[in-house]
């Protein structure tokens, strides 16, 4: 049977979300929402469990079945095994003459439609639906559609939970591997390894190496180089493995060679002060400037910080950096059982030594519950 095949929630979590979104619906007097999604994005697979591998759209009404519709024709066997809903079909050469005939067949014509997002669908797409239902209504429904999404049900948290278990494969695999005369081509090599055979799936692996004694790189990198591991180097890490659509995010720091360098000591210990500050507060209600305001063992250690501190999925919702750090303060407040990355990044004021230490947290009474069990610590490798 093909409903074993993929990973698939109980029908007990699929009515409890058609039951959010359809009040959220019901709320704004909309008949339908209309999804755009891509490789990589989560709404379609938050109704549907297909995880798009190209451009797709769902329609999902008020009242009956919904629709998800692809852009190859051939990948149709592959995601109606993976989707609960029955309806999968593809789109054609283009997406918005489908979409209309559908539209119309459902007598739609008239009626109030939800874009999820129509901030981040193509203006092309917008228009010739604008263009071709004028009597219809269409407003943007993301934010709504966000909401719903922003506290996790048990369900979804077995799922992070074992994103992190596939991270800290990673950060083993980094420890046990990591010796001198690796590129960093080699490093992402170990990371792919560690995981891809026990179901992950790639996230962000951004890497950065630099002499403790000459550093260079204070952040980890999007992109890796050819330069080669030595002894006094480290390996700084921002790592992020899914699993079904759900991501966790680690980030540790690997001496080679030889033990942290003073300075590298002190901006681990000031990083490891600075998460452990925040994770304590991660309590329902707890809102955007207390977080801000326990980030401060970053500057009171004489170190400023150049990524955000503090982030949602996606790395937004809010994003939050220390009280030196460049991003603005996004008001927010924490609910129990939402997911945040705790991820300081102190760096010396001259831009020149840094590192990232950090985990993905669940928000709990009593604070956050990290979702990894790679222990925080500073490893000599090789």
């Amino acid at each position: 049977m093909t409903d074993t095949l993929f990973p698939r929630f109980s029908e007990a979590e699929y009515a409890r979300r058609y039951g959010a979104i359809r009040d959220a619906i019901n709320k704004e007097d909309i008949d339908a929402i209309l999804i755009s999604g891509a490789r990589g994005s989560s709404e379609v697979a938050y109704l549907s469990n297909y995880q798009a591998q190209s451009p797709c759209w769902m329609l999902f009404p008020r009242d009956g079945d919904a629709t998800v519709f692809i852009h190859f024709f051939n990948h149709q066997p592959c995601a109606k095994a993976q989707s609960i809903i029955e309806d999968v079909r593809w789109y054609g050469p283009a997406p918005m003459p489908t979409l209309v005939e559908e539209i119309r067949k459902r007598n739609l014509t008239k009626s109030k439609i939800g874009l999820v997002s129509m901030r981040g669908m193509a203006y092309g797409h917008v228009t010739e639906l604008q263009r071709q239902f004028p009597e219809a209504e269409f407003v943007e429904f993301g934010p709504q559609f966000n909401r719903v999404r922003r506290v996790r049900s048990e369900e979804e948290l077995v799922y992070l939970r074992k994103s992190g278990y596939l991270t800290d494969l990673a950060c083993e695999a980094l420890e046990n591997n990591l010796r001198p005369g690796l590129t960093e081509h080699d490093i992402l090599s170990i990371v792919y390894n560690a995981y891809l055979k026990n179901g992950g799936d790639p996230g962000i692996h951004f890497i950065a190496t630099t002499n403790m004694d000459n550093p260079d790189r204070f952040v980890p990198w999007q992109r890796q180089t050819s330069r080669v591991l030595e002894k006094g180097s480290v390996v700084i890490t921002e790592l992020t493995v899914s699993y079904w659509g759900y991501s966790t995010q680690i980030h540790r720091p690997f001496a080679i060679g030889t033990e942290p360098t003073p300075i590298y000591r002190k901006l681990f210990d000031a990083a490891l002060e600075c998460y452990e500050s925040v994770r304590q507060i991660c309590k329902p209600g707890t809102t955007s400037d207390q977080i801000v305001a326990a980030t401060s063992a970053i500057e009171a250690n004489g170190f400023t910080s150049y990524d955000s501190v503090f982030h949602g999925e996606a790395g937004k919702s809010p994003e939050l950096g220390s009280k030196s750090a460049a991003h603005p303060l996004e008001k927010w407040t924490l609910e129990e059982n939402m997911v945040h990355v705790i991820q300081p990044n102190p760096i010396t004021k001259d831009f020149k030594a840094g590192l990232q230490l950090g985990a993905a947290v669940v928000v709990k009474p009593n604070g956050g519950e990290a979702l990894h069990n790679y222990p925080f610590k500073f490893p000599v490798c090789g």
